[in-house]
């Protein structure tokens, strides 16, 4: 599963220990951490400013742009910012699932709460989910009927954006 993480700049270190553990269970992580990295010996302000203005020829905004409609699932990282929420509305006006991991103080607004496929309060939550949608679409099981309801959910989004796929 192709999944992309977005957060924002300061939570680049949990943005990239969440991809590790994804990595650990089979995922693929289009990573935009690798992308946006400033020159180093830059000041803080000067590290903003070079993260604000892609002073990298706009290659990491296209690629993060191009990450989000074409991920099999995007997982927002809270509390983040503007540039998160446009790459949750890319994702939701492209169909792609997404789970969000509400930040620890975070009470979401009407738009980023009502794009997200489902939210969990903690990292290790979103970790959990993802191995039993893999599990569930490596075996083509459907969801306990007991189980969690995000799981449902997460995977007939899952699932309905793959058909989809296929028929493009």
């Amino acid at each position: 599963m192709d999944i992309y993480i977005a957060g924002s700049f300061r939570h680049k270190h949990g943005v990239r220990l969440l991809g590790n553990a994804l990595r650990a269970l089979g995922c693929r992580i289009l990573d935009w951490t690798e992308k946006a990295t400033p020159p180093p010996g830059l000041t803080p302000a000067q590290r903003r400013a070079w993260m604000d203005t892609d002073q990298a020829g706009g290659q990491v905004f296209d690629f993060c742009r191009q990450a989000c409609l074409t991920a099999d699932m995007v997982i927002y990282y809270g509390s983040s910012g503007q540039d998160a929420g446009v790459e949750v509305g890319l994702a939701a006006g492209a169909g792609v699932p997404l789970l969000g991991i509400r930040g620890p103080l975070e009470a979401p607004g009407l738009m980023l709460h009502g794009a997200m496929t489902c939210w969990v309060e903690e990292v290790e939550d979103a970790v959990a989910l993802v191995g039993k949608l893999l599990d569930l679409l490596r075996t083509d099981a459907p969801p306990d009927p007991d189980g969690p309801e995000a799981v449902g959910r997460l995977l007939t989004a899952l699932r309905r954006r793959k058909v989809d796929a296929g028929a493009a």
